[in-house]
């Protein structure tokens, strides 16, 4: 006999827009008087929100950076979901970065304003899987977040992690207190015994670098929560402990389809966390002792891989600089940076890990 209970209907793996947005759109909604309000909400402040301005003004005249900006961000919100491809803006980059000199020197101007105008379709995606207005907007300012970042390494307004905001504009990012969270499915064997992958292709967040349906066809894969520290303070134990207890109810109440089909020795999704960072090392008890944040935060974590010799990710994170550096230059001004410079001075380089928790 059939019931009378409303059946709760299955969530979306995936939002796509109905069109694309005519050029002329674009135009007004670059200088329309709503634009400050944007920027705010995008985490764009301070210098960056000074120079993007009369930077908007001047491409919404130009026809030929205005028609390539349409054209990202058209890309940008054409879908978000679970398994929608993430937008490879680092192969347009020397294109893009070419187009913007005319308006500004530097990088990242094109793509930064693609993004402004493309928030609509990722914002449905957060909605449909449980994100109020006010979270879906934290999750995008991560946007302003890496501009505060490129700007600390330059001097300038700009965007060089370009294929990480395009994740976010996919619907990959989640931002839950003082951490950052996505979805991604891993090797069943890589979490469970550490077991190298034969390559990076069999890891996939479903992104252009990989195919899920032929990595899953060749070895089982699961869906696992990836952890991210965004450079915004101090990594304080009680805050980390609020964020991941905010994480495994977030999504095991709003992606529990993500755990159908799971034997009973696997753990259940939500409560399965992975992270791939230069702070899961460690050397962090050596240099500052076992008390300290850091190195708590490392010691959280069951290694599952190593990626030693990785110094551009220690340069970085704790400097905000890219290669080419001379060691010798770096400032030496914390027990950090004094041991993150003579690391990369003397050839060790940094160790970096691969890193499971179950909680």
């Amino acid at each position: 006999m059939p019931s009378d209970a409303a059946v709760t209907p299955a969530p979306p793996r995936e939002v796509r827009a109905d069109s694309d947005l005519p050029l002329d759109a674009y135009r007004v909604m670059l200088t329309a008087p709503s634009r400050a309000e944007l920027l705010t909400l995008l985490g764009i402040t301070g210098q960056d929100a000074e120079d993007l301005a009369p930077l908007a003004d001047a491409a919404a005249r130009d026809d030929e950076i205005l028609a390539e900006v349409a054209r990202t961000a058209n890309a940008l919100r054409e879908a978000a979901g679970l398994e929608v491809p993430a937008v490879d803006l680092a192969a347009r980059k020397a294109e893009h970065d070419a187009l913007q000199q005319r308006l500004a020197p530097g990088e990242g101007l094109i793509p930064i304003l693609a993004f402004l105008l493309s928030t609509d379709t990722v914002r449905s995606w957060h909605a449909a899987r449980g994100l109020d207005r006010e979270q879906s907007w934290h999750v995008l300012a991560d946007l302003g977040q890496q501009m505060r970042v490129h700007r600390r390494g330059t001097g300038r307004l700009g965007l060089h992690q370009l294929n990480w905001v395009t994740g976010n504009w996919a619907g990959r990012l989640v931002h839950l207190g003082r951490l950052q969270f996505d979805l991604s499915r891993r090797r069943v064997a890589r979490l469970e015994q550490g077991a190298d992958r034969p390559s990076d292709a069999q890891d996939t967040t479903g992104s252009s670098e990989a195919s899920p349906a032929s990595a899953a066809e060749a070895e089982p894969m699961r869906w696992v929560v990836g952890t991210h520290i965004p450079a915004t303070g101090p990594l304080d134990p009680a805050e980390v402990e609020a964020s991941f207890a905010a994480a495994t109810a977030y999504f095991t109440a709003h992606y529990a389809d993500l755990g159908a089909g799971r034997g009973p020795d696997e753990p259940a999704f939500g409560h399965e966390f992975t992270c791939d960072s230069w702070l899961i090392s460690d050397e962090f008890a050596q240099i500052l002792g076992p008390d300290a944040n850091l190195a708590r935060f490392a010691a959280l974590w069951e290694r599952i891989g190593t990626i030693p010799g990785d110094g551009d990710g220690a340069l970085f994170f704790v400097f905000g600089l890219r290669p080419p550096v001379d060691p010798a230059d770096l400032p030496r001004r914390t027990r950090l940076e004094r041991a993150v410079a003579d690391r990369l001075a003397d050839g060790r380089g940094w160790t970096s890990g691969k890193g499971r928790l179950l909680r």
